[in-house]
């Protein structure tokens, strides 16, 4: 907590950690001269910290990143300024300003790290001469890897820390509350309703990551929630899922596919395509599976999209889609013409299905 001249009202000790025991309550002594005490304030910290400071005039919530060199960390900084009610006197509102420092240098070493050896690997690869679908297989394994990292360290680390925060606060509003009913509590009320809006945000990427709902309740059930969820956000388009098929028997690998390329198809008619309408179709045939997307939005040259992608010079959408599918044996095709809406789909027949489940 700090006040309106970035004095150090209270610490959390319970949350700050080993990397932040030098942050004590001092209110004579503003967070930079705490955190680095011998600098001249020229640092980059110091002079992000500022700008931050004065823009959390005009909004409620402000986030940044640092690499701190004087204390060899990367931090994540959030500074949130609850509205407050016009019957606090000054004092009191002085004291509603909540900073969060998260260290991020483990995390954002390791991501650096296994972004460096997928390099090495592609490079490796592209050294024997396999060919490009080879790469793109053995790149969107990696990816799947590392998005089970991501999505591990978001649920298991990050959204607990923030749960903690919230937590606490609540804690502590409850104790101020007893302490003297007369206060007003709703600028911490509304910090603590910007934490659980946090928490439920950091977990919804971490689904996103790994569809764990693939798992728990099947195919049918995540396209529907992809459905769901695309309409629930800022897109302009009405989205239909029609899939009632029995993915029991199924093979792992095709579920997966099946949705990332559900996922990545419905996220580029959002971004690209000002459609009005998008229809997501899951179907069985003769012991096949077949899965159709199609929009009635702008459209494209799907010859010339195709020939980019199986040559690598599409961009990453279109390629990894075509890449799914056919790392599954499965049959992508699209079909589309400028004005006229867009149909992706993909096959996999019964052969293809028994042969990935040997």
């Amino acid at each position: 907590m700090l006040d309106e001249d970035a004095r150090v009202l209270s610490v959390s000790s319970g949350s700050a950690g080993a990397g932040f025991l030098a942050l004590i309550e001092d209110h004579q002594r503003e967070l930079h001269e705490q955190l680095h005490p011998h600098c001249d304030g020229q640092c980059r910290f110091n002079k992000l910290w500022k700008t931050a400071w004065g823009n959390i005039s005009l909004k409620e919530l402000v986030e940044w990143e640092v690499d701190d060199r004087l204390l060899g960390k990367l931090l994540r900084l959030n500074l949130a300024r609850p509205p407050a009610a016009k019957d606090i006197d000054k004092e009191r509102r002085r004291r509603y300003v909540l900073l969060t420092i998260t260290d991020i240098t483990r995390h954002r070493r390791e991501y650096e790290l296994l972004v460096d050896r997928e390099r090495e690997l592609l490079k490796l690869l592209r050294d024997r001469n396999i060919d490009d679908l080879s790469i793109d297989r053995r790149a969107l394994l990696v990816q799947e890897l590392e998005r089970k990292r991501i999505s591990a360290e978001l649920h298991d680390s990050i959204a607990q820390s923030a749960g903690v925060i919230k937590y606490q606060i609540e804690a502590n509003i409850e104790r101020l509350s007893r302490a003297d009913p007369s206060l007003d509590l709703k600028p911490l009320q509304s910090v603590v309703e910007m934490a659980r809006t946090l928490v439920e945000e950091i977990r919804r990427i971490s689904r996103n990551l790994v569809p764990t709902i693939l798992d728990d309740l099947g195919l049918c059930a995540a396209f529907e929630e992809l459905c769901t969820e695309m309409q629930s956000g800022d897109c302009e388009f009405r989205s239909i899922c029609r899939s009632c098929v029995d993915d029991e028997g199924l093979p792992e690998t095709v579920k997966l596919a099946a949705y990332r390329i559900a996922q990545e198809a419905l996220s580029n008619i959002a971004r690209h395509a000002s459609a009005s309408l998008a229809q997501l179709k899951l179907s069985m045939s003769d012991g096949g599976l077949q899965l159709e997307i199609s929009d009635d939005g702008a459209g494209f040259a799907s010859d010339k999209a195709q020939e980019s992608a199986r040559q690598g010079r599409s961009g990453h959408g279109l390629r990894n889609m075509r890449a799914r599918a056919l790392a599954t044996d499965g049959n992508f095709s699209i079909q589309s013409e400028p004005g006229a809406g867009t149909t992706i789909r993909v096959v996999w027949s019964s052969e293809s299905l028994e042969r990935l489940l040997r």
